[in-house]
């Protein structure tokens, strides 16, 4: 027993907190670490020098890769994948149900939602936000993305490697978004859109459609900056162009 109160876990140069739960057949790399009070289930498998922060839950089968981390209070459930030197920040909660319902003329029906979540290595999920399960397959998020505070990733979205999406954002089931987007705080995607690769989005732009590579997009729903731009100089010039339309009536 250690003068902090942790204890080593099964001979190897893990270090378990006393007050964790950690299921009997947990699969433990060299050099992990475990928190107070989280709560770790069957299956899961903790790869070399992870860190599992203090009151973090770590659901059945859930597989983590060397050197992630999972900090104080986050919740990984069931079946999700999460890749070397991944971070999930606290509060955030990934493998939750997916928003799948279907009506069937009288009420909405749940659609089981029973796929997983798949991280990919180096990625950041901001705290606080959600990234749910898939209907079926995979929720993807790629190599080396990072995911701001307070995002929304749906069921079955799949976001490629090295895009940065901010603050507040939110992505609707089944969006895809390509390789080394930008998109910016309290944006939206409807449900089905896709970006393609190296698209920005600033901030406060919706996307409602499919959009090519390459495009810098702005406003609601999203367009091409420099066709935003001069809808706005239009938009400005109206009170002048209403005001001689008045006089000419005269």
């Amino acid at each position: 027993m250690l003068d902090n109160g942790e204890k080593e876990l099964r001979h190897t140069s893990a270090v378990i907190d006393s007050s964790a739960v950690v299921s009997s057949d947990v699969t433990v790399g060299e050099g992990v670490r475990v928190g107070c009070l989280a709560v770790i289930e069957s299956g899961v498998s903790l790869g070399s020098h992870a860190v599992i922060g203090p009151r973090a839950y770590i659901g059945h089968g859930v597989s983590i890769g060397e050197g992630a981390v999972v900090e104080a209070g986050a919740v990984l459930m069931d079946g999700v994948q999460l890749g070397e030197g991944a971070v999930v920040k606290a509060g955030a909660v990934l493998g939750m149900d997916g928003f799948g319902y279907v009506f069937d003329g009288q009420s909405h029906l749940k659609i089981p939602q029973v796929g997983n979540v798949v991280i990919g290595r180096q990625a950041v999920i901001g705290s606080c936000s959600c990234v749910d399960r898939a209907a079926s397959a995979s929720t993807v998020i790629g190599d080396n993305t990072q995911i701001g505070r307070m995002v929304m990733v749906g069921h079955n979205c799949r976001i490629g490697c090295d895009c940065k999406i901010g603050d507040q954002t939110g992505l609707a089931g089944s969006s895809v978004v390509g390789n080394r987007c930008v998109i910016g705080r309290q944006c939206g995607l409807g449900m089905g859109v896709e970006l393609g690769d190296d698209c920005t989005m600033l901030d406060r732009t919706t996307a409602q459609r499919k959009y090519p590579s390459g495009q810098n997009l702005a406003g609601s729903p999203g367009r091409p900056v420099a066709e935003v731009r001069r809808m706005e100089a239009a938009y400005h010039l109206l009170p002048k162009l209403l005001k001689s339309l008045e006089q000419n009536e005269k």
